[in-house]
Formats: C-alpha cells, structure tokens, sequence
C-alpha cells in the first residue's frame, strides 16, 4: 500500500481540537458519513469507537475510508484524507478515549462512557491527502 505524508499543515488540523467527518461505506455500498474525534501518532491516524457502532462495523467489512477536517477557526482552512484502516484494537482504548476528552473537551476523564461499554482504537494510514 502506498502511503502518503501528512503534510505538517494538515497534522496542526489534526492535533487541534477539530472534529473530522469518517465516511465509510456500508455492505450496500452506500456511504456512512459521522462525526469523530481524531488523532494521530507520526503519519497514522487514530480514532475512538464504541464497539457497537455502524462505523466500525462498515470499517471491518470494507477497510477503504475518507476524512474530512475543517478549522474550528476558519472554516476556508481544511483536509481531505482518504485512507485505509490498518488496524483495531482495544489496547489502551480507554486511556487514548480520556486523552481525547482531555484535547476536545479540557476533561481527563470521557464523561459520557456507558458501565460495559467496550471503546476501540482504529488505525488509519492515509494514501491521499489534501490541503486547503
């Protein structure tokens, strides 16, 4: 697979608190476009899902992604990401979910996580990446 570098650009965007918009794409073929808080280590980025959500769903079955970041301070300013997943995990999902709580929200606990609720880190490394 062919990866592409994250422009130092885009990495500002993403280690800002602003939210990225996963599309993914459904067994129908059909997109599935959310929300999400995003991460990165080096050139892979990172999200944090509960398990049973349709966007990991979508992810398992077809690995293919886009991402879409725009500047919470303006809004002329964004990214386009078009990936693949290289991996899921549930390692220290919990810890990395607190880290984005701490990053978006100023709190060092996630207030929102449900008793039993399994969170999971899915890797992305990008193969096209564009700046605005």
């Amino acid at each position: 697979m062919l990866l592409s570098e994250i422009p130092k650009k885009v990495k500002e965007l993403i280690d800002d608190k602003n939210i990225a918009h996963l599309a993914t794409l459904k067994n129908n073929g059909s997109p599935h476009v959310t929300p999400v808080w995003i991460d990165r280590v080096d050139n892979t980025i990172l999200i944090n899902v509960s398990e049973n959500r349709l966007k990991l769903k979508n992810m398992k079955n077809d690995k293919r992604i886009a991402l879409s970041i725009v500047n919470h301070n303006d809004s002329y300013e964004w990214a386009s990401i078009i990936g693949e997943v290289i991996d899921i995990t549930n390692i220290n999902a919990d810890v990395h979910l607190d880290k984005l709580s701490q990053k978006y929200l100023g709190l060092s606990q996630f207030p929102w996580k449900q008793k039993g609720e399994t969170r999971i880190i899915v890797k992305i490394a990008p193969k096209t990446v564009y700046y605005n």
